[in-house]
């Protein structure tokens, strides 16, 4: 009986290792290839090293010791949204956030700056009005 039980609690053990080391690996890949967000570039390890080391580790502990909810959420994620990289286009998104700014007014289109879209700006809370 003691022998189940060790090969349970290894059989567990092994299982939460293998997790923590594969959403280690995958957290740090993401922020090095910059697709965690942020910018599109690559970045140094040295600075992953400084700003994101802790929070990677603490991630891939909680997700070994609850290997057993997380692997089965992992692998459904991955049928769902396929292997390949989500997320919207980079020039849509700045198309976007430039007809945004352009119409309230901020940004380069502060204080009637190129073709500062809708006359009189907006008003209200938070808004200021020339």
């Amino acid at each position: 009986m003691l022998w189940v039980w060790m090969g349970v609690l290894g059989g567990y053990g092994l299982g939460a290792v293998v997790t923590a080391r594969t959403v280690f690996e995958r957290g740090r890949a993401c922020y090095l290839d910059g697709s965690a967000g942020g910018s599109a570039g690559g970045r140094s390890v040295a600075e992953f090293e400084r700003r994101e080391r802790q929070h990677v580790e603490a991630v891939a502990l909680f997700a070994g010791v609850l290997w057993v909810t997380v692997v089965p959420v992992l692998l459904l994620r991955r049928l769902v949204a396929g292997p390949g990289p989500g997320g919207a286009d980079p020039q849509a998104v700045r198309d976007r956030i430039e007809e945004l700014e352009r119409t309230l007014g901020m940004g380069a289109y502060e204080n009637g700056g190129p073709a500062a879209g809708p006359w009189p700006p907006p008003s209200g809370p938070g808004l200021r009005r020339p």
